[in-house]
């Protein structure tokens, strides 16, 4: 049996913050794997840009593959960016050059998020994502006119069936890589999704839940259905015309009486509006894991969310929350009046919430979810 004692380091790859998954993913590496030395490479700041001359050809060739995409007011050039068959390979081949000969004294490498593969030939690597680019497929309304370049997505196919092991946050995604992407069941584990908000001991003041509060966080307006939960509530407010609609997150135009716009706040500041609230509303359109919903359970407040994506796995309709049709006005009116009319109700779904995700979505339970699926697919030569 080859002798592995000197493979002391985990190469993590990441870029940027990943909406603050990928400090949790660090943590969560050192905590299962303390004898190993932990490298965090950012793929952007020390892979791409080192290389002006890939910079230059990747934007132009994005531009130009994707110029109907920009013509039609895409705001986000740097999903663009990394959807190019030239910045694939590029990455792929200078990750290679840059850290292939790490490979010897690594146990194995892992990245977040599938833009890019940066598995290294010989050394086990591992992907952690809560999305598919053909999960898309699965939200109303999609089409394939929508997805990126053909040739992308063959590329895409290839890091799930590269990776020794797809850990993902959902079934959902689980369910993609199997139908969408043919990858075997026994390549990929579900490992869930952490919150980025620790679970306060604090009980809610929202006066027992009779405040008739309802909370929308989102910093995507339209996707998270931002414009859906206005909309509703117009129609709670004929109903409970002492209702209170507070937005965080976003800062959109809302001429409605009740209605507080908080704009961008803090991590600490969404604890406490939560803490205020007696309901979050997430009705979004498209949602590959709803993170906020995980923290609202823990602060044992119920959550009304769409059947979209991997809300209905996080949100147990009738028993946490209330899972409505997607793009329904009406039906999110209607969850919303039940729940602010019976705070018995929202109490009660409320402490079912708190329970249940602290059992399948706190940092503890996925950290270890993800060292199991890892270490059950090293060999123990490798961990010695």
């Amino acid at each position: 049996m080859e002798d592995n004692s000197r493979r002391t380091r985990i190469l993590f790859f990441r870029q940027g913050s990943f909406s603050h998954i990928n400090d949790r993913v660090a943590g969560w590496l050192r905590e299962q794997f303390p004898n190993h030395r932990l490298v965090e490479i950012d793929v952007l700041k020390d892979v791409i840009r080192p290389s002006r001359a890939v910079c230059h050809i990747s934007a132009s060739l994005a531009f130009l593959s994707y110029l109907p995409r920009i013509a039609a007011g895409c705001r986000d050039f740097r999903d663009l960016f990394y959807r190019t068959p030239f910045l694939f390979r590029a990455i792929r081949k200078i990750i290679a050059q840059k850290y292939g000969g790490l490979a010897a004294t690594t146990l194995f490498s892992i990245q977040t998020q599938s833009l890019y593969d940066a598995g290294i030939d010989g050394l086990p690597h591992f992907l952690y994502t809560d999305h598919t680019h053909l999960a898309n497929l699965r939200y109303p309304g999609s089409s394939r006119e929508q997805l990126f370049s053909p040739r992308w997505i063959e590329l895409e196919t290839s890091i799930y069936h590269r990776a020794n092991a797809n850990l993902v946050m959902s079934e959902f995604i689980r369910d993609s890589l199997i139908e969408d992407y043919h990858c075997p069941p026994s390549q990929i584990e579900i490992v869930g999704a952490a919150p980025n908000l620790p679970a306060p001991d604090l009980l809610p003041d929202n006066d027992g839940y009779s405040n008739r509060t309802i909370l929308f966080v989102g910093v995507d307006w339209e996707r998270k259905g931002g414009p859906l939960v206005v909309e509703a509530f117009r129609k709670v407010r004929e109903q409970l015309p002492d209702a209170r609609l507070i937005i965080a997150g976003s800062n959109p135009v809302v001429d409605l009486p009740n209605v507080e716009v908080a704009g961008r706040v803090s991590l600490s500041e969404i604890s406490r509006l939560l803490l205020r609230s007696s309901i979050l509303a997430l009705p979004s359109l498209k949602e590959p894991q709803g993170v906020n919903a995980i923290e609202s359970l823990m602060h044992r407040i119920p959550v009304v969310a769409s059947r979209i994506g991997a809300l209905p796995e996080m949100v147990k309709d009738r028993k946490t929350g209330i899972i409505v049709p997607p793009n329904d006005v009406a039906a999110l009116a209607a969850a919303l009046i039940e729940l602010l009319s019976d705070p018995a109700l929202c109490r009660q779904l409320g402490e079912a919430g708190r329970e249940d995700a602290l059992a399948r979505y706190s940092s503890a339970a996925v950290s270890r979810r993800m060292g199991d699926a890892i270490r059950s697919r090293i060999s123990s030569a490798s961990l010695a």
